[in-house]
């Protein structure tokens, strides 16, 4: 049976519910990342008659024609309930025309494809203490003066552009690149406070060589502390590399596409690492 609820809008005022929920569904989400999800998403709740906060899906804007999905909770109560397919109807019809892009649990799978989205990869998550790693070397931090070149690299390794959250991603953490002969970044990776650690992430480069190059400098200046990367499957040198040094890989999830207008990711560059699940 549907539960009753009412879908409207999730803002910065809501960040505590948000938390509270997530927490009790088994995230480790601060209010600082509900926070940070909100200023560069638009939030959807579902509440009770009592405006109590059930459920939650926050999705992101990319340009004109593309967006991601995630921050999907519901309260353990009420799952099942229907609620999440509520949430994303109304998600589809303030998106209409969007691509739109989300990672899946195998759990949520099918709810996803009945709505029209199916699958084009999958991603996992590396979760561990950061050990000591050999040094990094051609790797330096980013200048504020880089970030132009920054988002287009991301934008060419994702086939669509996302400059307001790179730039807030950039305030919110740090940045580091692979400069080439003249200073000017050839790849970046970002590094952030993130639940109960950091996460690095997104991680975008040239080569695996220099995506695990990316990651190391952020590893070791992260010793003893929680980091977090979620690496899509087919980027399985840099998977490898992660395993070695002590951040397992977790179980896999499904990457799911909703849309006509497919992402044309460049080849010169590729996406080594996610932003989050929910940001893509």
């Amino acid at each position: 049976m549907a539960a009753t609820v009412t879908i409207a809008p999730l803002d910065a005022a809501h960040a505590a519910a948000a938390t509270g929920l997530t927490t009790a569904v088994g995230w480790t989400h601060r209010q600082e990342d509900w926070l940070f999800a909100l200023s560069v998403g638009r939030g959807l709740g579902a509440f009770d008659s009592d405006g109590a906060l059930r459920a939650t899906l926050v999705w992101f804007p990319y340009g004109s024609a593309h967006g991601s999905i995630g921050m999907i909770a519901v309260d353990p109560s009420l799952q099942r309930s229907g609620i999440g397919r509520m949430l994303m109807q109304r998600l589809q019809a303030e998106a209409s025309g969007r691509t739109l892009l989300l990672v899946s649990t195998q759990a949520g799978r099918r709810l996803y494809e009945t709505l029209g989205f199916h699958a084009i990869g999958s991603n996992a998550a590396h979760i561990g203490t950061s050990i000591t790693v050999e040094p990094v070397h051609g790797v330096t931090a980013a200048r504020t003066a880089d970030l132009d070149v920054i988002t287009n690299l991301d934008a060419e390794a994702l086939g669509y552009e996302r400059r307001q959250l790179i730039a807030a991603l950039a305030d919110a953490g740090d940045v580091a690149i692979v400069p080439d002969d003249k200073g000017r970044p050839t790849g970046f990776a970002i590094c952030r406070r993130f639940g109960r650690g950091h996460v690095v992430g997104p991680v975008v480069a040239g080569s695996s060589d220099h995506a695990c190059r990316l990651v190391g400098y952020w590893l070791a200046r992260r010793t003893g502390q929680i980091v977090r990367i979620d690496v899509p499957a087919e980027h399985t040198a840099l998977a490898e590399w992660l395993t070695d040094r002590g951040l397992a890989r977790g179980g896999e999830s499904p990457i799911m596409v909703r849309g006509d207008d497919a992402p044309a990711p460049g080849a010169r560059v590729h996406r080594y690492a996610l932003v989050s699940q929910a940001m893509g």
